[in-house]
C-alpha cells in the first residue's frame, strides 16, 4: 500500500486546490493616517458631503463611485448633508497602473510516468538515451507554466473638516487619509473599485499603522450589493 501513498496525495491535494480554485479572492492592502494633531476621531452619525471631481474623464464611472461611497457611508450610521451643512467632506480618487507581465513557474509532478526534456528528478528510473526518462518513483520538475498581466488597482479616500473649509474659504484641513491597492489580473477598474471601497471601508478613519491585508471574496454578499 506504500507506493499508493505519495500519488493518493497529489490526487488529494490537485481536488482540494481545484475547488479552492472555483473562489476568487481580491487581496487588498488597506493604510489608515490619522493627523496626530488633531484629537478625536470622526464623530459617529456625523453628515458628510461627498464631492466628485467635475473634470473626471469618465463622469459616469465617477458618479458611479461616488453613489457606493454615499451608500457605504449611510451603512456605518452617517448622515449625507448638503454642502453649506456638511460636517466633513469627503473626497476620492481612483486609478489603475500600466499593465506588468510576470511569468510563473510552478512545479509539476510525473507518478510513474514519461518525461521529455531538461529537469531535475528524483526517484529511480533508468536511462533511455538522450534526455528522455522513465522513473519508477515521482518525479518533479520546474518550469515557466504561463505568463500573466498584472494590473495595480488603487483608491484613495481623504476626509477633511467641513466647517474649517467653509470659514477659511477653500483651506484644506485634513482628518483622515485612506489608501487601498490591489493587484491583479483585471483591468476593469469598476469592478475592482467595490473590492478597495469595501476593504477601505472596513477600516474607516482608523490609524492602521501599517498596510493592512483584507480579503474579500468575489462571493461576498457585501460586493452583489454595492454593485447594483
Amino acid at each position: 500500500m506504500k507506493k499508493f501513498t505519495i500519488p493518493l496525495l497529489f490526487i488529494i491535494m490537485g481536488w482540494w486546490l481545484g475547488g479552492c480554485a472555483l473562489v476568487t479572492y481580491y487581496k487588498v492592502q488597506v493604510n489608515g493616517f490619522t493627523d496626530p494633531q488633531i484629537p478625536g476621531q470622526i464623530s459617529p452619525g456625523a453628515t458628510f458631503f461627498v464631492i466628485e471631481n467635475k473634470e473626471a474623464k469618465n463622469p459616469l464611472l465617477e458618479n458611479e463611485i461616488r453613489a457606493k461611497i454615499i451608500k457605504l457611508l449611510e451603512q456605518q450610521g452617517y448622515q449625507i448633508a448638503p454642502f453649506e451643512k456638511a460636517e466633513y467632506y469627503l473626497l476620492f480618487a481612483y486609478g489603475i497602473g500600466s499593465e506588468q507581465k510576470v511569468t510563473v513557474v510552478m512545479p509539476d509532478y510525473y507518478p510513474y510516468d514519461w518525461y521529455w526534456g531538461p529537469g531535475f528528478g528524483v526517484g529511480s528510473g533508468i536511462a533511455l538515451g538522450g534526455r528522455s526518462y522513465i522513473f519508477g518513483g515521482p518525479f518533479f520538475s520546474y518550469f515557466p507554466a504561463y505568463s500573466k498581466t498584472l494590473y495595480d488597482r488603487w483608491l484613495l479616500l481623504n476626509v477633511v473638516d467641513g466647517k474649517y473649509y467653509r470659514e477659511k474659504k477653500g483651506e484644506f484641513r485634513t482628518l483622515w487619509v485612506g489608501e487601498a491597492r490591489s493587484t491583479g489580473t483585471s483591468s476593469d477598474l469598476r469592478t475592482a473599485a467595490n473590492y478597495l471601497l469595501l476593504a477601505e471601508f472596513e477600516q474607516f478613519g482608523k490609524n492602521t499603522g501599517k498596510a493592512v491585508p483584507v480579503d474579500i471574496s468575489e462571493k461576498d454578499l457585501r460586493v452583489k450589493a454595492l454593485g447594483k
